[in-house]
């Protein structure tokens, strides 16, 4: 089955998430390079809690960060964990699931930093699972004592 078969296939809520994540991914990576991190995710965070009463349905989690994935798999380009991340972060609260957002880093031999971004909810990651994702060290939540 093609992509439009496949996307005939799924049910109405999914096609809009679909849309939804399509629009978003391209839209977060250009946010990013205008503004700092946490503004971009503010106005998601704000985003996802004006619409919140508006969007019908109740996906799971796995559900929706499907359909981030879907959308990233199909989309030109590549996306870094931060803006999948961030999508995901903002439809999963949308549907008034709320992820804890986390970011790590690891200081290689060399002296580079590397960071990670991943989701996790109800102790289990739902964007973001890397083999080797204990070696990066979390900094503190981002949203302090909040959740």
């Amino acid at each position: 089955m093609g992509r439009i078969g496949g996307f005939l296939s799924v049910s109405l809520g999914d096609k809009f998430r679909l849309l939804s994540s399509t629009i978003l991914l391209p839209a977060v990576s250009v946010g990013i390079g205008f503004l700092s991190f946490s503004r971009v995710r503010a106005l998601l965070l704000w985003a996802a809690a004006v619409g919140r009463p508006l969007i019908p349905g109740t996906p799971t989690p796995g559900r929706i960060v499907w359909t981030v994935e879907v959308a990233d798999d199909h989309l030109p380009g590549d996306r870094t964990c931060l803006v999948r991340s961030l999508t995901g972060e903002m439809l999963l609260c949308l549907y008034d699931f709320h992820p804890e957002h986390r970011i790590g880093v690891v200081k290689d031999a060399d002296g580079t930093v590397e960071a990670h971004s991943w989701l996790e909810h109800e102790e289990r990651i739902l964007i973001g699972e890397l083999d080797d994702l204990t070696r990066y060290e979390p900094l503190p939540s981002l949203d302090g004592d909040a959740r």
